[in-house]
């Protein structure tokens, strides 16, 4: 990340006041208490609890316009400084070279060093290939990186695609062939019809796109990689997936297994070739002798399979 110095002096001030004297269009209020207001000579075209940084808690920012709003924005850096976090807006060309644009305090950071952590809050991860959105406050709907970028460039533009002279629904009505967004039902930034489909799509595909949350089962946890067998009712031993799926094969199966006249062990007598599985010593279903051989190898290991040994 670039020296601050050409836009942000790293002093006290930082600290109290956080506020970024860059030229360019610019979000100013510092989350997570944000009490944004325009600089002496800006133009305020849009407010936001979120902008392009951090979330408010309190207050909103302000998208302030000024002399150079021509400063092209891709993507922002983040970098924590003590307690701070740092962003920057700007774009990196061909070569790799990074233009900033503006610079300020987004957030908050644990630790004392110059690069320490951002704090989270406890929001679902992603999985992998997908981040939030950050279309607005507590969007934390994964989505594909490029989509992520159309958000924040589609946040950036809003004010320009609002009707000037306002219509139907104050203020937040959209200019002739824009509609609301709609990332959330208080989301009233303006966007192509598209761009409001895929959010819609993207808002559906998102429980799919986490990271599933582990479950703790106490005591019949199993450790990474193994599940329930669940091959008869409260068969909590840990076994790979292929073995779960193979006793539930084995179930549907059992009727076909068994000798249509009884036989020494009555209706329960297996066809030749086939034995118990015994999974306990009451499981009469029908198997091959060597799937009863791996059920007494997986019960023998249960206890070292599960995550409380």
């Amino acid at each position: 990340m670039p020296s601050l110095s050409s836009c942000l002096p790293f002093t006290a001030a930082l600290l109290m006041s956080l506020a970024s004297i860059c030229h360019a269009d610019t979000w100013r209020g510092t989350a997570p208490f944000c009490d944004g207001s325009c600089l002496p000579g800006e133009q305020k075209v849009g407010e936001s609890d979120y902008g392009d940084g951090g979330y408010c808690v309190t207050g909103k920012k302000a998208l302030c316009r000024n002399a150079n709003p021509a400063c092209p924005v891709t993507s922002t850096k983040t970098e924590c400084y003590g307690v701070v976090k740092i962003c920057e807006n700007g774009s990196a060309d061909q070569t790799g070279f990074w233009r900033g644009c503006t610079t300020y305090a987004c957030g908050v950071c644990i630790g004392i060093g110059s690069t320490s952590s951002a704090l989270t809050f406890g929001a679902p991860p992603c999985r992998q290939g997908y981040v939030w959105r950050e279309a607005v406050a507590d969007d934390y709907v994964c989505v594909p990186p490029s989509t992520r970028s159309q958000a924040a460039r589609d946040n950036r533009q809003a004010a320009d695609r609002r009707s000037p002279n306002g219509g139907p629904y104050g203020p937040a009505t959209c200019k002739s062939g824009y509609v609301w967004r709609e990332a959330s039902p208080s989301d009233l930034v303006c966007v192509t019809p598209e761009t409001r489909a895929q959010t819609a799509a993207d808002n559906g595909l998102a429980a799919e796109r986490r990271v599933p949350a582990p479950v703790n089962y106490g005591r019949d946890t199993c450790e990474q990689g193994y599940v329930w067998r669940e091959a008869i009712a409260n068969d909590r031993v840990c076994v790979t997936p292929q073995t779960r799926a193979q006793a539930w094969a084995d179930n549907a199966a059992a009727a076909s297994r068994r000798s249509p006249n009884g036989g020494p062990s009555g209706p329960d007598t297996c066809k030749p070739g086939f034995v118990w599985r015994e999974v306990v010593p009451t499981d009469h279903v029908c198997v091959d002798p060597a799937v009863r051989q791996a059920v007494a190898s997986d019960n023998g290991a249960a206890r070292q399979r599960r995550v409380a040994h």
